[in-house]
């Protein structure tokens, strides 16, 4: 009798080892895909003047997003719904990495506040490194966002960075009223982690970026910035 329950406990241990080796590989394996997806579509980004080739081969892609001195450097998609491109990559396809997606509400940067969402994935792609604005070095040194639309650049420098759990609404596009707008401002500036020197009013618009925290349960790491420039594109 204690053989065979000395046995069984042996074969389940096996079970739950090649059961966790398999999901270890599945990880990896879907880690490496999404790696290679991206990297060619980087690619096509960086040898073409014009956006239309990324709008070929997906009509959801709005812009390209750039943050300085980190690896976050994407297609932004935006889909019917904040739940399809959680899962999917750039061409569609199932991936655990997803995309990198503006709100599907959002009007393009025309809205006084553009909200765009990543996963933090645990191989520091897409928007893990958001993660870095947590460091006060980082955060100070105004590690500028450059969005890519058609021919411009649109240049914005981190006010806020904080993380929050659901309890807290930080994902609105327009406001009612400019003390309405004042207010969310004074709202994310006293959230912040660091007291940024950057002025922010009711006149800006910004960008939200968000992705997954793991400080606590169900928690984001949240990242504003204020539109301070627009350039050509080079």
């Amino acid at each position: 009798m204690k053989k065979n329950i000395k046995l069984l406990i042996n074969i389940c241990l096996i079970f739950i080892f090649v059961y966790n080796l398999i999901c270890i590989y599945s990880k990896l394996d879907d880690y490496k895909k999404a790696e290679k997806t991206y990297n060619k579509i980087q690619e096509i980004q960086a040898n073409n003047v014009e956006d239309n080739p990324l709008h070929k081969m997906n009509s959801d892609f709005k812009f390209w997003i750039k943050i300085d001195n980190t690896n976050i450097n994407y297609p932004v998609v935006q889909g019917k719904d904040n739940e399809f491109y959680l899962h999917n990559d750039f061409n569609k396809n199932i991936s655990k990495s997803g995309s990198v997606f503006m709100d599907y509400r959002n009007k393009l940067l025309s809205d006084t506040n553009t909200v765009i969402y990543g996963h933090n994935m645990k191989n520091k792609t897409m928007f893990s490194q958001l993660e870095n604005f947590k460091n006060e070095y980082f955060f100070n040194e105004n590690n500028k966002i450059r969005i890519t639309l058609k021919n411009k650049v649109y240049i914005y420098e981190v006010f806020s960075v904080y993380y929050t759990d659901p309890s807290y609404n930080y994902i609105f596009f327009n406001f009612k009223s400019k003390d309405e707008y004042n207010h969310y401002i004074y709202n994310v500036l006293k959230k912040s982690i660091y007291k940024s020197n950057i002025n922010v009013d009711c006149e800006d618009k910004i960008i939200t970026l968000s992705t997954c925290s793991y400080e606590l349960k169900d928690t984001r790491t949240v990242v504003h910035a204020k539109l301070t420039s627009i350039k050509n594109k080079e």
